[in-house]
């Protein structure tokens, strides 16, 4: 459902949420592309597009890197899909056919837009701070 550039973005920023606590130093986009296993270019790319969205903090120069912000922290992963253009996702057809409505569904519509909005509301709800204290507490990867 969700794009190969969406799901590397919310890798990303929870990689950021998890190492960056407690005025951790900043991480430049190859050492986020090297320890997540991601395309060094792509995740560049993806970290730019995140910090001019506001979703991520960055600094500029020597030293620089990305970092998350207590208001970055505070964002809904909703925010990193509406930044990586994957918002469509959840009113798409999950037949990718172009008329699928309540009143001409397609053989999956009632189940599909079901889980669909089940995502949406969980994507909605769950903030940056909340997946990377899950994280943490619960030992879990975000590399494959």
């Amino acid at each position: 459902m969700l794009s190969r550039k969406c799901k590397y973005a919310i890798r990303a920023v929870l990689f950021l949420s998890v190492e960056c606590k407690d005025g951790c130093k900043l991480k430049g986009g190859r050492e986020i592309s090297d320890s997540l296993k991601l395309p060094h270019a792509f995740t560049g790319k993806i970290l730019q597009q995140l910090a001019r969205q506001n979703i991520i903090s960055s600094a500029k120069g020597p030293g620089g890197g990305f970092y998350l912000s207590d208001d970055n922290r505070k964002k809904p992963l909703i925010k990193i899909i509406e930044a990586m253009g994957d918002v469509s996702v959840f009113s798409s057809c999950g037949l990718g056919l172009s008329k699928c409505s309540d009143t001409q569904p397609c053989p999956i519509h009632d189940s599909f837009k079901t889980c669909r909005d089940e995502l949406l509301q969980l994507f909605s709800t769950k903030t940056i701070s909340d997946l990377s204290e899950e994280i943490v507490k619960s030992n879990l990867s975000l590399v494959r």
